[in-house]
């Protein structure tokens, strides 16, 4: 999708909420745009519409605006200015649906383990804060031990004073 039909789309999409929010009234349904599907040329779009409510009054909203959608894209078409206004094609779109039902089933799975945790309480073990290093790490020495000699031992270090760095060798 280009950068242009991009911006108009997501202006369509909030322009056209707006205007239901405010102008609309739907009574006993929660109406959304969840989505707004743009042709290439900018001269029809496709909108996408989540219903929360009976499904009897989902499909009468959505038949309602498209009844109302030459008003609807005059309205918008004063807001957003484009050379061609793009005409409306309403969809009932089930996503919201679907993901209301999904997180009832998901309060309802929680509430279920809450519940079972009540009947069966057993001590959940956690992990304490002297937890022993994973193996790929060394523990650290405890205070005052001496040293352990590090068995990789770099031939190629200079061993004057002052001499930090280590020496390369050139290959000869």
């Amino acid at each position: 999708m280009t950068n242009r039909k991009a911006r108009v789309t997501e202006l369509i999409q909030r322009e056209l909420s707006s205007i239901l929010a405010r102008d609309h009234g739907f009574p006993d349904v929660l109406v959304t745009v969840t989505d707004v599907d743009l042709t290439p040329d900018f001269k029809n779009a496709h909108i996408f519409i989540g219903v929360i409510g009976p499904a009897a009054k989902q499909q009468a909203v959505v038949d309602k605006l498209n009844t109302q959608r030459g008003l609807l894209s005059a309205r918008v078409a004063k807001r957003i200015v484009l050379k061609n206004s793009p005409h409306f094609f309403f969809k009932l779109d089930h996503s919201v649906e679907r993901g209301v039902r999904v997180t009832a089933l998901m309060e309802e799975i929680d509430q279920q383990l809450v519940e079972s945790a009540k009947l069966n309480p057993e001590p959940i073990e956690e992990a304490t804060a002297e937890a022993t290093p994973p193996p790929s790490i060394p523990a650290p020495a405890p205070p005052g031990a001496p040293a352990i000699p590090d068995d990789d031992e770099d031939e190629d270090e200079d061993d004057t004073p002052g001499g930090d760095r280590p020496l390369r060798r050139r290959n000869r």
